[in-house]
């Protein structure tokens, strides 16, 4: 770390004299003592201090022109007693010094003689209770003895970046107001016990490689207060050493991203109490035999505070966290929040995944996308999706996963990692201890066989399906009969609500692509065979006879009579119409109204569909209406722009209701309300902010003519009062639009 200038040979002499050092110190290390000058300015220090006290001591300069803390020549160092004249430089600098930090940049640290101060036989320089009031810089520091710092005080802080320390370090009892190890370099054992680590705490990309029969790297009974920081930092450590942080609290940011661990890894007894990071740290396996017990990593009996975010991810899907086996555990539940994503799941030990599995379920753990969380688990399949096809995939993969467990004897299931309105991600996983081999043939096995019960005729057939020739697995005839008609029967369920969305236009061939990829393990046939299946559902599942199933086949029940409370009868739309005509340009309001009551009213549905209206709406009382009414449907007609729809307040003030606010309002009802019409013009950020919640939402884009907002309301209830579902009368709509002379594909949207 240190630059050898090998061009001066002897002291440096000023014009009064004075010898002076000739080392330069490191361009990259300048930067942190910028007022220290370019040379070493300690000869001229001392000169001064022996011009100002008579008696002061002078500073040795070595042979080659190099002070005693700079030069290299270790024994003559020792000579001129290196440990005892650099703590008189701190007192020294105590006393005389004008600068606001000491200056210990590039120093070749040695220690005294052996046996003298810590009683070890080797050179340790010993720092013993000493108070540093300023902030020290020892940046590019060379330490070639062991360094003990025991009861030391660094008032203002400590700067160790680049610093090397070539023998043992131990800390005891210290305070550090702030200490900064950036790129240093630890190459034998680091200890820190009962040190105080206040402000900040900053290892980036530190290394440590040395090797000991136990902890070669161990922080204990120790507090980090301020942010702590060992980004970067790699731990190469020999087969037989750890790195151990015990019994300490972590009580500010913490951030161990990209930090690499060669080593056994310990954290035992640690309280996280904020958010600490480990992303993209590596851990890698070890060959230590004297620590390693079966678990690489291990997190014991650690707190995770309220407030507190301890987090492990990699970025890279490609890269899981833990090459090796983890193991965890708690002082207690997890007051705070742990969060995996992108992690190799499986590799945490049985009993602390179970654990950390049971906090999942109460929100104290979050398994992320990309976790291997099973023993056995496919690779991730991400399907398109939209409104309607989306819960058909997710029931045809839970029909498989039911009918898998129950044909072969081994419990499978499936895992959404993602899912939003464009696509779902999931994968399947077993625990059960088969090969992957052997996993994969039973998916390719029962993909085959639940698809071939949608041809058979007979009851031999299915038996002949669920047991073909050389299957081992045997159970009862009765079992075996019922697995089969269960899977037929989910089947069977499926292709029937898939054809109710092929007469409303909202299931396609490509759907029922999409639908067969969910479950496909066979590479071969699978293209061929979505057009068939699409054929088929079209021609035998989209009659109008399925519609009236349900009536014929349970005939003989009762209908239920709900008492009591004004509710909607089942199957009754409630549509809540909301007429603010705030504005010089007045809407023909009544005149829509009526033209909607008309369409109703000549419905062939007219006995399944209620109007209630209020007019001259305010805030308070379209709040007061939604808990009235109880809507299905919700018409607001009136006036609005990209802000907002235009009501009144309880002043009678002109008051803009903001996207936000119908959002939030709308939610309080998400579980009645299925469709709201914002018939008044730019109402396309209030609907996709009212979308959140609700699930159809017609906006306009832009401005909308009196005419054509009438046209639309008259073509979308004349639709709805003929049985038709709301996608379908939103193009009913439309088209009255388009028939009116007036275009309705820039401006009217459904969501």
């Amino acid at each position: 770390m240190l630059r050898q200038d090998n061009r001066a040979t002897s002291p440096v002499e000023t014009a009064e004299g004075v010898s002076m050092c000739n080392h330069s110190y490191t361009a990259e290390h300048f930067e942190k003592h910028r007022s220290m000058g370019e040379r070493c300015p300690y000869p001229e220090f001392y000169e001064n201090v022996r011009s100002a006290a008579s008696g002061a001591p002078s500073l040795p300069i070595d042979d080659k022109g190099a002070c005693l803390f700079h030069s290299r020549d270790v024994e003559w160092k020792r000579k001129n007693d290196f440990a005892g004249r650099f703590l008189e430089l701190v007192r020294l600098l105590d006393a005389h010094g004008t600068g606001r930090s000491y200056n210990f940049s590039e120093f070749v640290f040695v220690g005294g003689e052996p046996g003298t101060g810590s009683g070890s036989e080797e050179h340790t320089l010993l720092i013993d209770g000493m108070t540093f009031r300023k902030q020290a810089y020892f940046t590019g520091a060379s330490f070639l003895d062991p360094l003990a710092l025991r009861g030391a005080k660094f008032q203002g802080g400590a700067d160790f970046d680049y610093a090397t320390f070539c023998r043992d370090l131990r800390v005891e009892n210290t305070h550090f107001h702030g200490v900064d190890f950036n790129r240093a370099k630890f190459t034998h054992p680091a200890v820190f016990i009962k040190v105080a680590f206040l402000n900040y705490a900053l290892f980036e990309s530190a290394r440590f490689t040395g090797a000991a029969a136990g902890y070669a790297v161990k922080f204990e009974d120790s507090h980090f207060d301020g942010i702590t920081d060992f980004s970067g930092a790699v731990f190469s450590l020999g087969d037989e050493s750890s790195v151990g942080f015990l019994n300490v609290q972590f009580k500010d940011f913490t951030n161990f991203g990209g930090t690499q661990f060669y080593c056994h890894v310990v954290f035992s007894e640690v309280s996280f109490e904020f958010a600490t990071d480990f992303i993209d740290s590596s851990f890698h396996p070890t060959r230590s035999s004297a620590r390693y017990r079966g678990s690489g990593v291990e997190f014991n009996r650690i707190a995770v505070n309220a407030g507190a975010v301890l987090t492990f991810m990699s970025t890279d899907p490609q890269h899981k966290m833990f090459d090796l086996d983890v193991q965890m555990s708690f002082r207690e539940d997890p007051a705070g929040t742990i969060r995996f994503e992108n992690v190799n799941f499986s590799r945490i030990s049985k009993q602390s995944r179970d654990q950390l599995t049971r906090l999942a379920k109460v929100g104290k753990v979050e398994i992320g996308s990309g976790c291997i969380k099973y023993r056995l688990q496919t690779d991730p399949r991400t399907i398109s999706v939209s409104q309607g096809n989306a819960p058909l995939i997710v029931e045809l993969c839970q029909t498989f996963t039911n009918y898998f467990t129950a044909s072969n004897g081994l419990n499978l299931g499936f895992e959404i990692v993602e899912r939003d309105k464009t696509k779902i991600t999931f994968f399947y996983y077993t625990d059960e201890d088969i090969s992957e081999a052997a996993f994969l043939e039973r998916l390719a096995q029962t993909e085959q066989r639940l698809w071939s019960l949608l041809s058979v005729s007979s009851e031999e057939q299915l038996m002949a399906v669920e047991r073909p020739a050389g299957d081992a697995l045997s159970t009862g005839r009765e079992n075996t009969l019922i697995n089969a008609i269960d899977g037929l029967s989910a089947l069977l369920g499926t292709f029937f609500r898939v054809g109710a969305r092929i007469v409303l236009g909202a299931w396609k061939e490509l759907d029922t692509r999409e639908l067969l990829s969910a479950i496909r393990f066979n590479g071969e046939g699978a293209d061929n065979r979505a057009p068939i299946l699409h054929g088929v559902l079209v021609d035998k599942y989209t009659g109008k006879r399925l519609v009236g199933f349900s009536g014929s086949q349970n005939e003989l029940l009762p209908p239920m009579v709900l008492k009591g409370r004004d509710v909607p009868a089942p199957g009754k739309v409630r549509i809540l119409f909301l007429g603010a005509n705030y504005s010089l340009w007045q809407l023909e309001l009544d005149k829509e109204v009526k033209k909607i009551q008309t369409s109703l009213k000549l419905s062939r549905e007219r006995d399944n569909l209620e109007m209630k209206q209020e007019w001259l709406v305010t805030t308070e009382s379209l709040m007061q209406a939604m808990l009235d009414e109880s809507p299905t449907i919700v018409h607001f007609s009136g006036h609005g722009d990209e802000a907002g729809i235009i009501l009144k307040d309880e002043n009678e003030e002109i008051k803009v209701v903001s996207p936000d606010a119908l959002s939030s309002l709308f939610k309080l009802f998400k579980d009645t309300v299925r469709c709201v019409v914002l018939n008044s013009c730019y109402s396309e950020p209030q609907a996709r902010a009212i979308r959140l919640h609700i699930p159809y939402v017609i906006g306009m884009r832009s401005k909308i003519p009196d005419t054509a907002a009438i046209a639309f309301s008259t073509g979308f209830y004349k639709a709805l009062g003929a049985g038709r579902e709301i996608p379908f009368a939103f193009n009913m709509g439309k088209a009255a639009v388009e028939m009116h002379g007036c275009s309705s594909e820039s401006v009217l949207e459904l969501l």
